[in-house]
């Protein structure tokens, strides 16, 4: 499902101005009823050419907090690399970061999209674990969690070009 358009002056410049004063801004998608909440940052990639941060399944207040969790380190130097355990985000879990897929891109970041004034940017997903410390793809992930959080990495072989 495509995030809908919230495009206008006032979100430009509210963006503009975020970046400016924190070095990202943050959108903050709420969860429907066929679409789990999701959050992802605008202005990594311009101010410290690194890929955008995209997080889903946690309140939105939540995720906010993760997301700038996440900036303070990029703004701090430190290189988010994908494939490995980080266990700086949760309490009593850890998170990994994954590749968003291209294909995936305009589904999930339309305002970054329209903001950056292109058809694709680098991304990263941020994966938590659930109450078990498991990640999705392990063997007895929790059932309840698995639609929280689609992977961005793959699945997106359904997807035709028109």
């Amino acid at each position: 499902m495509k995030e809908e358009k919230r495009h206008n002056c006032r979100n430009d410049e509210k963006t503009i101005s975020d970046i400016e004063k924190y070095g990202l801004s943050v959108i903050l998608i709420e969860a429907t009823d066929y679409l789990p909440s999701f959050a992802y940052s605008i202005g990594l990639w311009q101010k410290y050419d690194h890929p955008e941060i995209i997080c889903f399944g946690l309140s939105v207040q939540t995720l906010h907090i993760i997301i700038n969790d996440v900036a303070e380190l990029i703004k701090n130097g430190h290189i988010i690399e994908t494939g490995r355990p980080y266990d700086d985000f949760f309490e009593n879990g850890n998170a990994e970061f994954l590749k968003v897929d291209c294909r995936n891109i305009a589904d999930y970041f339309g305002t970054a999209l329209d903001f950056y004034g292109v058809k694709d940017i680098p991304a990263l997903q941020l994966i938590w674990t659930d109450r078990n410390d498991k990640f999705p793809w392990d063997e007895g992930f929790e059932e309840e969690f698995i639609y929280r959080q689609p992977l961005l990495d793959r699945n997106a072989d359904f997807k035709q070009e028109f």
